[in-house]
C-alpha cells in the first residue's frame, strides 16, 4: 500500500513533513528552533539534503522513522475529545492514541473538529495527503449531519448552496444540502472548505442554531458503523481514492 518512491536525497523539511511530523511550517520550526539533528549534529538549515535510506534524522533526540508505506486511519471522535494532542482542558486525542499498539507512531490528525462536534477525524503519517487535506481550498467534499433547534428558514437553502453567504469578510464555496427529516431540523450539510466553526457559522447566519454536528464522511472515505472513540485502518482502495480526491493523483 503506497510504496514510497522519494528520490534518492531530499529536502529536510520534506522529509520531516512527509514523515507526518506536521504541516511544513510546523517542521520548519522544528528545524530553526534546534531541535533537530542528521547524523548526530544539529541542523539548522531548511534545504538541507538527507538520505532517507542511509541518514538519521533526529526530532528531541528520538529518531524519525521512515515506515515502509504511508497508513491512514479514520477515528471516531466523541463528544468532548479535542482535536488538539495537547491537553486544553477537556481530553485532547492524545489520551486516545496513547499506548496503543495497533497504531503507528508519527499519525497526526489531520484537521480539527471542534469539541462539540462527533464523527470522522483522519489520522495519518504521510505528510503530503495532510498537507492536501488541510489546504483551505483542497476542494474535498466533507459530509455532516446537521441538528437544527428550529426548522430551517424556507430562503436559506439557497443562501447555504449558492455561495451568497459571506464569514471572515468571504463568500463561502457553493455547498449542498438535503434534508434528512422532510424539511425540519435534520440536515445533511457537504463543504469543500473548513473554516474555524464554520458549518455552525453559516446556519447561525440564517437565522438557526446547530445543537448537534456529526462529521460523516471526508471525500469517499465513510465513517460507517465505528464505534466513538474507535480507530481502523483504511484500506487501500480508500486511501487511493482520497490521494486522488486531494489532488495527489496516482500513488
Amino acid at each position: 500500500m503506497n510504496r514510497r518512491s522519494e528520490p534518492e536525497r531530499i529536502r529536510l523539511n520534506r522529509f520531516l513533513a512527509r514523515a507526518g511530523l506536521g504541516s511544513r511550517r510546523a517542521v520548519e520550526a522544528l528545524i530553526r528552533d534546534g531541535r533537530v539533528a542528521v547524523n548526530g549534529e544539529t541542523s539548522s538549515e531548511l534545504g538541507r539534503r538527507v538520505d532517507p535510506e542511509a541518514d538519521t534524522v533526529t526530532v528531541d533526540g528520538r529518531e524519525v522513522a521512515w515506515p515502509e508505506r504511508w497508513r491512514t486511519f479514520a477515528f471516531h471522535k466523541p463528544v468532548g475529545v479535542i482535536s488538539s494532542l495537547r491537553p486544553q482542558g477537556r481530553t485532547p486525542c492524545l489520551d486516545l492514541y496513547a499506548g496503543r499498539q495497533d497504531l503507528p507512531p508519527g499519525v497526526v490528525p489531520v484537521g480539527r473538529l471542534d469539541a462539540d462536534t462527533s464523527g470522522l477525524l483522519l489520522w495519518t503519517d504521510d505528510g503530503d495527503l495532510h498537507q492536501a487535506l488541510c489546504r483551505p481550498r483542497s476542494g474535498v467534499w466533507k459530509t455532516y449531519e446537521v441538528g437544527l433547534t428550529a426548522p430551517l428558514p424556507v430562503d436559506a437553502k439557497p443562501r447555504l448552496c449558492d455561495g451568497d453567504l459571506v464569514l471572515d469578510g468571504r463568500s463561502c464555496r457553493p455547498a449542498r444540502l438535503s434534508s434528512l427529516d422532510g424539511g425540519g431540523r435534520r440536515w445533511r450539510l457537504a463543504l469543500q472548505e473548513g473554516r474555524n466553526r464554520q458549518v455552525r457559522r453559516m446556519f447561525r447566519a440564517v437565522g438557526v442554531d446547530v445543537v448537534k454536528l456529526h462529521r460523516s464522511a471526508v471525500g469517499s472515505v465513510t465513517l460507517g458503523d465505528l464505534p466513538a472513540g474507535a480507530f481502523r485502518e483504511l484500506e487501500p482502495d480508500e486511501s487511493r481514492a482520497l490521494a486522488r480526491e486531494a489532488g495527489l493523483g496516482e500513488r
